[in-house]
């Protein structure tokens, strides 16, 4: 095995474990329940450093973690859609790893962490919402239309999730560029 293969595996380790452990130190807590954190970074960064296929991996092991440490199963489908869809779906953001390489200027660069920091997001947003719908429409108020009732809940949590990670990949972009050119 070459060294860079090792280190990007050691990489996708440590990075997961963090994206843990920040999921366990919620920032605040939506009045519907979820909650804000910074679980999307790790994921993010490791997607935007070594592209589409490491930010996956992480993205299904955090997932996969996250399911045995306190998630819901209903049934396959439900799990697929709240843990692998969803964590996976971060790592989409490495579709944008390459075009982040070759950007010099800082104002191109943050508009392509915001892309990749949007594609992560929305899919994060698409699977939980999706599940949202088809699982738990018995929890939508009376007369709230179940789809109206996840778009709220889900986009409560996710949308400051992901903006913050995107501010925070911005300006450690700022700070240290060379970061995300391994």
């Amino acid at each position: 095995m070459s060294q860079t293969k090792l280190r990007i595996m050691a990489e996708i380790a440590i990075f997961s474990a963090i994206a843990i452990i920040f999921d366990r130190f919620t920032l605040f807590t939506m009045p519907q329940g979820g909650s804000v954190s910074l679980v999307m970074l790790p994921i993010l960064i490791l997607a935007l450093r070594h592209g589409l296929v490491t930010g996956i991996i992480s993205g299904v092991i955090v997932g996969t973690i996250q399911l045995f440490y306190g998630g819901y199963f209903l049934n396959l489908f439900q799990v697929f859609l709240d843990y692998a869809l969803s964590y996976a779906g971060i790592g989409l953001a490495g579709i944008c790893a390459s075009v982040l390489r070759q950007q010099k200027d800082l104002a191109k660069a943050s508009l392509t962490i915001l892309a990749a920091s949007l594609v992560g997001g929305t899919v994060r947003f698409l699977g939980n919402f999706l599940a949202g719908i088809i699982f738990y429409g018995d929890y939508a108020p009376a007369g709230t239309p179940v789809w109206l009732y996840s778009l709220q809940y889900n986009i409560s949590y996710i949308l400051p999730s992901t903006a913050i990670a995107c501010a925070l990949l911005i300006l450690l972009y700022k700070v240290r560029p060379s970061f995300f050119h391994p």
